[in-house]
C-alpha cells in the first residue's frame, strides 16, 4: 500500500510539472512575442488563426497517462525494494 501511495504521488508530481512547464513555455512565448509589422504589412492574416497556447486534444488522455505512470512507478518501487531487501540479506 505504501508503494501505491508513493507511486500516485510521483505520477501527480510529474503531471503537475508537465502542466506548469507547458503553461510556462506558453507564457514566456506570449510575453516575448514581438510582431514584425513591416514584413507582414503586405498580407492581412486573421490573428485568431495564428495563436495557439497549449495543446489540443482530449483531456481523457491524462487519465490514462496518470494511471500508466502510477502502474510503472509501483512496479519500479517494488523492484527497487526487492533488490534492497536481497542486498541486505546477503550482508
Amino acid at each position: 500500500m505504501k508503494n501505491i501511495k508513493l507511486a500516485v504521488f510521483i505520477s501527480a508530481a510529474l503531471h503537475i510539472l508537465y502542466f506548469v512547464g507547458t503553461f510556462g513555455v506558453g507564457f514566456i512565448r506570449t510575453v516575448t512575442y514581438e510582431p514584425d509589422i513591416i514584413a507582414q504589412a503586405d498580407s492581412v492574416v486573421v490573428l485568431q488563426d495564428e495563436v495557439v497556447i497549449g495543446t489540443i486534444g482530449s483531456p481523457l488522455i491524462f487519465v490514462f497517462t496518470f494511471l500508466g505512470i502510477t502502474i510503472i512507478a509501483t512496479f519500479l518501487l517494488k523492484r527497487i525494494r526487492n533488490l534492497a531487501t536481497r542486498k541486505e540479506s546477503l550482508c
